[in-house]
């Protein structure tokens, strides 16, 4: 299977009898998420979009609502990365888990490490801080980005790529860890599979923009990019 594939094959996943309860926990954390930032959003969407005015040429002031729209883009995006971002954190011990749980079902075989929800929680926070260290600079730029005038115009598409590459090395690394595989190493096969990868994880990316599908599609991309791991990833060691 290539990324997509493995993607569209995580809403299969969920739906075995044998996996369906694994998701539940992450899906509630992930409602209570989503529903704090689109509130968040709602009230303070006409303060940033003053500030982007401000950093704008006056002459823009007549493009109102093309601005307008072009904040409401950004906004949106950031919304989902932020959303990923955050609820990962909370419920990286219960994706770890769920990981497993579909490892061992495509495979027959349980990870090497594994155990129980709070067993594995002291290496999945750790794992997390790692890729926060990864992540934030690369964030940091992106908004920079996406407030320098004329330079923002590519900011939308920039986002869409680095976000479907953030899904791609955040779900994969799930399984990776599972393995005892470093984060470094992911990423050198993920590098080597970068294009299968981004088909994996700008679909997943573009469908957190999409009410109710939102919900539960953290699960479900941490079953699909479980079985990217162990048909694309884990059976090609590295030099």
């Amino acid at each position: 299977m290539g990324g997509f594939d493995c993607f569209i094959d995580g809403f299969n996943l969920i739906r075995r009898p044998s996996l369906r309860r694994y998701f539940i926990a992450p899906t509630v954390i992930n409602i209570f998420v989503l529903l704090g930032l689109l509130l968040v959003s709602y009230l303070n969407f006409e303060i940033w979009l003053e500030v982007i005015m401000s950093l704008l040429p006056d002459w823009v002031s007549a493009l109102y609502w093309l601005v307008w729209g072009f904040a409401l883009i950004v906004v949106v995006l950031s919304i989902a990365f932020c959303f990923v971002f955050i609820a990962n954190i909370i419920s990286a011990p219960f994706n770890a888990f769920l990981s497993i749980k579909v490892e061992e079902h495509l495979t027959g075989e349980a990870p090497s490490s594994q155990g129980s929800v709070w067993g594995i929680l002291p290496r999945t926070v750790r794992r997390e801080i790692i890729k926060l260290l990864y992540i934030l600079p690369r964030v940091a730029l992106l908004f920079l980005i996406s407030i320098i005038p004329i330079v923002n115009f590519f900011a939308p598409l920039l986002w869409i790529i680095f976000g479907g590459w953030l899904l791609v090395v955040q779900y994969t690394d799930y399984g990776a860890d599972n393995n005892g595989v470093s984060f470094g190493d992911l990423k050198k096969k993920l590098q080597e599979r970068r294009l299968e990868g981004l088909m994996f994880g700008v679909p997943a990316y573009l469908m957190l923009a999409i009410p109710l599908v939102n919900f539960i599609l953290i699960p479900i991309s941490v079953a699909g990019a479980t079985r990217f791991w162990v048909e694309r990833l884990k059976v090609e060691p590295l030099d």
